[in-house]
């Protein structure tokens, strides 16, 4: 079943996101498997926030762990404090 997945964070902004999005996606072409749908763009009240739909939660969590936490350690990216994270089945 998919799913919405919506992050924010205050401490993020589109250099960060844009650098992240380079190391985890490097092929345009060839997007993960399971990802349907990805829109990063500013927060209403400041930071950064992505938006994706995928396929299913497996392959997000997935995504993540094979793709986006290697690539936040290369940048030396930690976690904001004020970050907050949603999924929900449609």
């Amino acid at each position: 079943m998919a799913i919405l997945v919506l992050n924010q964070a205050a401490g993020w902004n589109q250099e960060l996101y844009q650098a992240t999005f380079d190391q985890a996606i490097p092929d345009r072409t060839n997007p993960p498997a399971g990802l349907i749908a990805h829109f990063g763009a500013p927060g209403e009240t400041g930071g950064w926030q992505v938006i994706d739909v995928w396929e299913s939660e497996d392959a997000f969590r997935r995504f993540m762990e094979e793709q986006v936490k290697p690539a936040r350690r290369n940048l030396g990216h930690h976690r904001s404090s004020r970050r907050w994270s949603r999924s929900t089945t449609l």
